[in-house]
């Protein structure tokens, strides 16, 4: 999708209800969809990179192909290679089995009334619905891990397997890094980088380390106590725009962060991160997005209820390093 034209996307009561009745919406039209689609998009961290694929059946299969083995081999003047020397690309398909989520946002008349915007407030609220849909989607495909047991917390986060639970069960041993003694970024990210398999390095440019907050403003700060020109940028510049480690962009994801339980245990989300090619990681939306508005005048309250369907999967499972347990307030040195 085209970056530019997602960040001009608008999303308003209008697409909810053509008309402006009092009460409308249901199942959003492919243009209305992907309206909404555009400004949840936009208001998301890994998301925003990600591959967007999208389908009207609950249940569908996206392909991926790669070339991972060498094609090359020595050739005979007019003579074909044998069939033993050819190389055919590695193909496959990915399920997306995309769940169901809610939403309702209840507004009172009163607000309506007292607000300066008055009946353009509900466009506002449409926007900021998108936004937080966007907002939600991406802490959902984080955080998701079917090993939740009742009792835990956040139950929300039960439905699949998001990007951190698919990286604990499909990744090879080398491909996690445990982090709980590392007082140094070298070390966590240099271990990141030569855990990846070296068949994903040749597209350098394309990586990303995905990392909480909290060790963006760390690492930025210890790279700021280096005597260097790089520390006084540090200091003096937003450096968080451009942060990187040997060229590979580290880009901070609000939503690694927080405390969960699973299976009873704690969860410190601010001590992951993700080493991945962005559109390695597929997001999957059923089109049929249902936005509602409505007003109970008993209540004195109109209601936007908003549904979505979507899951979240790697397109190829190897092509990623997690690192764990990595406390920011561990690391002094860069």
């Amino acid at each position: 999708m085209n970056l530019t034209w997602l960040q001009k996307a608008t999303f308003t009561t209008a697409d909810i209800d053509p008309e402006q009745t009092a009460t409308a919406g249901g199942i959003l039209t492919p243009q209305q969809a992907a309206a909404f689609l555009q400004v949840a998009i936009d208001a998301s961290t890994i998301m925003k990179e990600a591959r967007i694929e999208t389908s009207t059946a609950p249940k569908f299969e996206v392909p991926r192909i790669s070339l991972a083995s060498r094609v090359l081999r020595p050739g005979t003047e007019g003579s074909r290679l044998v069939d033993a020397d050819r190389v055919e690309p590695t193909t496959g398909l990915v399920t997306l089995s995309t769940v169901l989520f809610r939403g309702e946002v209840p507004v009172s008349d009163e607000v309506f009334e007292d607000n300066i915007e008055g009946a353009g407030l509900a466009d506002t609220l449409a926007q900021m619905i998108a936004q937080a849909v966007g907002r939600d989607v991406e802490e959902i495909a984080i955080k998701s891990d079917t090993d939740r047991v009742a009792g835990d917390n956040e139950a929300v986060f039960d439905q699949f397997n998001g990007i951190i639970a698919q990286c604990q069960d499909n990744l090879a041993s080398a491909q996690k890094i445990d982090a709980s003694a590392h007082t140094s970024y070298n070390t966590t990210l240099g271990a990141a980088v030569a855990a990846m398999p070296s068949r994903y390095l040749n597209n350098w440019d394309r990586l990303r380390i995905y990392m909480p907050y909290a060790h963006v403003h760390q690492y930025q700060k210890v790279l700021a106590q280096r005597g260097t020109a790089l520390g006084d940028t540090a200091v003096t510049d937003q450096l968080t725009t451009r942060l990187a480690y040997r060229g590979i962009r580290c880009v901070g994801v609000p939503m690694l962060s927080g405390q969960g339980t699973i299976n009873s245990t704690p969860v410190y989300y601010d001590r992951f991160m993700v080493l991945t090619v962005p559109d390695n990681i597929i997001f999957g939306f059923h089109r049929k997005i249902r936005v509602e508005r409505f007003r109970d005048p008993r209540e004195g309250v109109t209601s936007f209820a908003v549904s979505v369907r979507f899951d979240v999967k790697f397109a190829d499972p190897d092509c990623a390093v997690l690192v764990y347990g990595a406390n920011a307030s561990n690391y002094t040195n860069a």
